[in-house]
């Protein structure tokens, strides 16, 4: 897997969405062609003493960016092309990385006022994502794949979907929020799934109530299939949901959205419980995940260490 990259970026959009959410877009040619699904970004404001650490972030999408270039974008000549690509062949090389948030306190406020042409310090990619080979193949040989977000986790899903979708894997989208304003990116996700299935706990979309309510009868009324599920969502709904497909004897890939320091495995601050003794009975979020197979976690609150 490709190392991190620390530079600094410039934003091409920062378009709002519903519900204080925004899709940030960056020319970044280098960590975008490194990028792989399931894994994050670390995005600094740059010239703010007062939001000293970085935002952690799923990395939404990918996306090509026209070589002929845009003046507008700092550092971006006519004539640049990614590194050891064809003029014509970088058409289609990844140079833009999407990260889709939402606006929950200061630091994310103030990237919402982020405009076109600013910059931004990104540290990416970061962690162990989806496992590649491994959650296609295991993919494949299943029944279909049942993606399962809740809120803002639905971010760390839509690149495994497009993986997916290229692979010929069918898939399921059972995504759930507060209110029908927490429900974004749908738009993205329909084109790569064949099934949608929506809840808003206030009823004001789909089912009335957590998304893992209709998640249970889809397992029940499916009881001879074997699916793989993907999660990524609040820990409550996580837990839910990995309980689910233990019952109904499923596999499932968690994709945890714990707080970060740094984000590099040196300070600790994001270690979850798993399955060992010892030192080996943790492990971190940020290097070891965000992505791990949900049997060997740990889902009793009272037994994570105290960060």
């Amino acid at each position: 897997m490709p190392p991190p990259y620390d530079e600094t970026v410039a934003v091409l959009e920062n378009r709002p969405l519903r519900g204080g959410h925004f899709l940030l877009s960056l020319y970044s040619p280098r960590q975008a062609r490194a990028a792989r699904a399931g894994q994050f970004a670390m995005v600094r404001l740059l010239g703010r003493s007062d939001v000293l650490l970085r935002r952690p972030m799923s990395i939404y999408d990918v996306k090509p960016l026209d070589v002929r270039g845009d003046p507008s974008i700092p550092g971006h000549r006519a004539a640049d092309s990614p590194e050891g690509v064809s003029p014509s062949s970088a058409l289609n090389a990844p140079a833009i990385l999407q990260l889709l948030y939402k606006v929950v306190g200061r630091g994310t406020r103030l990237m919402s006022e982020l405009k076109r042409g600013d910059e931004v310090g990104l540290l990416a990619p970061l962690g162990h994502g989806f496992f590649e080979e491994e959650y296609i193949e295991r993919a494949k040989e299943a029944d279909g794949v049942l993606h399962v977000a809740g809120g803002i986790g639905i971010a760390a899903l839509l690149l495994p979907a497009g993986d997916l979708a290229r692979a010929g894997v069918r898939q399921s989208l059972f995504f759930g929020g507060r209110t029908q304003q927490d429900l974004v990116g749908l738009d993205d996700f329909q084109p790569l799934v064949d099934r949608v299935v929506l809840a808003t706990e206030d009823g004001s979309r789909g089912y009335h109530g957590y998304v893992t309510n209709p998640l249970e009868k889809y397992l029940e009324w499916n009881g001879e299939k074997k699916f793989l599920l993907m999660v990524c969502g609040p820990w409550a709904m996580l837990q839910a949901a990995v309980e689910l497909a233990h019952r109904y004897g499923h596999a499932c890939l968690v994709s945890m959205e714990n707080r970060m320091g740094c984000a590099l495995g040196v300070c600790l601050g994001c270690c979850i419980r798993v399955e060992g003794t010892g030192h080996g009975a943790y492990q971190r979020v940020c290097t070891e995940g965000p992505v791990f197979w949900a049997e060997r976690v740990i889902w009793d609150r009272e037994e994570l260490p105290k960060t």
